[in-house]
């Protein structure tokens, strides 16, 4: 009960003070209180039976009186009336009038041989005594015995015998309204007292409660106590004592872990942050460690007085603080903070927790890239020459001296490198370097407008004629060498120019296939979308302008979204795809099969076509009888729900007879020909439009 009654003073704190202060007063009013009510009931109790031996004491004395006459006139038949009307009540056990001797003259006795024993005893106690003689039983009955007088002699006695309890009342039903107040009163003074206390002892808690977080933190909000008294004065000196502590600890801090020129951590804090991340994150996370040396600062400050270097100084930390941040928000949508500092008279450091080494070496190009650009400062442009090398945490490193130092060896090897950036392998492979590099030249190339659309036929198998096309990125060097998608692809995803080489290509082929329409030839174009376009909140407006300004008929663009993107957030990807929807753009899942939602995604997003994933089709001219079966599911489900399926990769004939048997409507593959540029796609449909195509022709 009393933990119970701690957890309603001060819920959360059960042996706190005020609690205990609650817990002792409340416990002080109850002893009280049932102190006071077991004296009124003992009192009552005494008093009830003091009553009971004076009515009945005065009903025999009265008695007594009245029988003199009775007992000296020898009027026994009255006498035995008498005793008849008393015994009639039930609170009499026994009645007796005896003689001087102790004889009895008449009685009225339903007691036994003890209760006669008594009344004869107590008879001639009482005519020897001339008094009126009481006792009381083990059983607590009440005799009394009482003389008869007459001219003040002595001629006999009255005794009679009271049930126990005769004339008591019954204490606790006469008491109820008296303890029912104070029971009343008890339990008001519970909330009341808890109240009370917790606002007289509030102050000492919220004392209590900053004394705990300095000791847990070594920091607290500053505490406000406004009462007038001691808690005050205490409250302020707490609040000095911190403001005092803190400004202390700021100054060592700054001396010890503070670069005085740039107000940025030096190479202490540095090294501190990536051994608290390796410490608390372990193996399974991932941080970078950047280390950024420009070449010309050195001899640009020699150049300068002390004041303006500092302030150039300042002006690269400012830039480096600021690319930092624009690369988080705006190309890495990171969360997390990275932090930048200055290790030396020209190296600088910045400190990326949670990135893959990927994101790593964009995030370490970026900065290099902002670095690198010309900095305007009192009417001259400078340039320093940036490079940077990356190590990552907790991989290259065991501790933040082992990261630093792998960073410095890829800074080393990354002046020489095109890119002006290095990730630190254990062989500085030339697989990454190239891969950087090649990120460099995409990002040239799509500048030259050198990625093109190439179109690949998609054939009715209704019709056996072309009558759509899926349009493919190809990177044309101006040496006419064609780079493989499966190089720049991947590059151009972890790098985020998948957007922009997206773009490129949608643009294209809209602009074809409006081309081809004007003609006379009009056919449909998918177009593949990138993770990247399709987070974008604007999306739908951008393809539908350039669907616009192409002159394209909406309906004659298909846009393949693979189920992964849209399956991230279903409620976003049917908000964003409804207006193309509703504008007539036919939407396609790509790759189906390939992942785990494709169900879901088919019954929460309104999908016109189901692109059955070439593997399926590599694995049904292998004789592999599970992928005829899952090809077969994925029909019948597109007839259940009313929708097309694209099956590509097909090149032989055998599989394209499979699909139409089944009722697959389209297909695309090396059988009817890879995909080529614009001009040879639009000969086919020329040559199409008076004769069908077959595979032959279109090899």
């Amino acid at each position: 009960m009393a933990q119970g009654l701690s957890s309603f003073v001060m819920p959360g704190r059960k042996h706190g003070l005020a609690a205990r202060a609650v817990l002792f007063t409340v416990a002080v009013i109850a002893v009280t209180a049932l102190l006071s009510v077991s004296i009124l009931l003992a009192g009552a109790y005494s008093e009830g039976r003091r009553q009971e031996v004076v009515i009945a004491t005065s009903l025999t004395e009265h008695l007594a009186a009245r029988s003199d006459t009775l007992l000296t006139g020898n009027r026994v038949a009255i006498l035995e009336r008498m005793i008849s009307g008393a015994s009639d009540r039930a609170e009499v056990r026994a009645l007796s009038f005896r003689d001087a001797s102790g004889a009895v003259i008449a009685q009225d006795s339903s007691g036994d041989a003890r209760d006669e024993a008594r009344m004869r005893q107590g008879a001639l106690d009482a005519m020897r005594s001339g008094r009126t003689n009481v006792a009381r039983a083990q059983d607590g009955s009440l005799m009394v015995a009482s003389p008869i007088k007459h001219d003040s002699e002595t001629i006999g006695a009255v005794v009679r015998i009271w049930e126990p309890g005769a004339y008591t009342f019954d204490v606790v039903p006469a008491l109820a309204p008296f303890l029912l107040i104070l029971a009343c009163l008890l339990l008001a003074a519970i909330p009341l007292t808890n109240a009370f206390v917790r606002r007289a002892v509030a102050p000492l808690d919220e004392l209590a409660k900053f004394a705990k977080q300095v000791g847990e933190r070594g920091q607290a909000e500053k505490i406000s106590i406004r009462t007038g008294d001691e808690f005050e004065t205490l409250a302020n000196a707490f609040n000095d004592m911190m403001a005092r502590l803190d400004l202390s600890m700021r100054q060592i801090e700054e001396i010890a872990f503070v670069d005085p020129i740039t107000r940025l951590p030096n190479q202490d804090r540095f090294a501190r942050d990536i051994d608290f991340f390796v410490l608390q994150q372990g193996k399974d996370a991932m941080g970078a460690a950047i280390v950024i040396d420009l070449q010309r600062l050195p001899k640009l400050t020699q150049t300068l007085d002390p004041l303006a270097a500092r302030d150039f100084i300042r002006t690269v930390a400012e830039r480096l603080t600021s690319s930092a941040r624009t690369v988080e928000r705006i190309v890495m949508r990171r969360k997390e903070r990275a932090s930048c500092a200055r290790l030396g008279v020209s190296e600088f450091g910045v400190f990326a927790p949670g990135l893959s080494q990927a994101d790593a070496a964009r995030f370490a190009q970026h900065l290099t890239a902002g670095l690198n650009q010309p900095f305007e400062w009192r009417g001259h442009k400078l340039t320093l020459g940036a490079c940077s090398g990356v190590a990552m945490a907790p991989r290259d490193g065991a501790d933040a001296d082992g990261v630093i130092r792998h960073a410095r060896m890829a800074l080393g090897a990354a002046q020489n490198a095109p890119a002006r950036m290095k990730l630190y392998t254990q062989s500085l492979d030339r697989e990454a370097v190239a891969r950087i590099t090649l990120e460099r030249e995409m990002r040239g190339a799509l500048e030259r407008n050198e990625f093109r659309a190439y179109f690949q036929p998609k054939i009715n198998l209704a019709t056996g004629k072309i009558e759509a096309c899926e349009a493919l990125a190809r990177w044309i060097r101006p040496d006419r060498t064609i780079i493989s998608p499966g190089r720049f692809i991947p590059v151009a995803e972890e790098s985020g120019l998948i957007s922009p080489l997206s773009d490129a290509i949608l643009r294209e082929a809209c602009w074809k296939a409006a081309s081809w329409a004007r003609a006379g030839l009009p056919t449909k174009v998918a177009v593949n979308v990138s993770a990247l376009q399709f987070k974008t909140e604007r999306f739908a407006e951008n393809v539908l302008r350039v669907v616009q300004h192409a002159g394209l008929a909406p309906s004659n663009l298909e846009l393949e979204i693979t189920e992964s993107m849209v399956m991230d957030d279903p409620d976003r990807a049917l908000r964003i795809i409804q207006p193309l929807r509703e504008a007539g753009v036919r939407l396609a899942i790509d790759d189906f099969g390939c992942g785990h939602s494709s169900l879901a995604a088919l019954s929460k997003l309104p999908f016109d076509v189901i692109k059955i994933d070439q593997q399926f089709v590599r694995q049904l001219e292998r004789g592999d009888a599970q992928a005829g079966a899952i090809i077969e599911m994925i029909l019948a489900l597109a007839r259940t729900l009313d929708m097309e399926v694209v099956a590509e990769g097909v090149e032989r004939r055998e599989d394209v007879d499979f699909m139409a048997a089944r009722g697959c409507h389209w297909v695309q593959g090396f059988l009817y020909g890879a995909a080529v540029p614009a001009p040879e796609f639009a000969e086919m449909l020329r040559r199409q439009a008076g004769e069908d195509v077959t595979a032959e022709d279109a090899a």
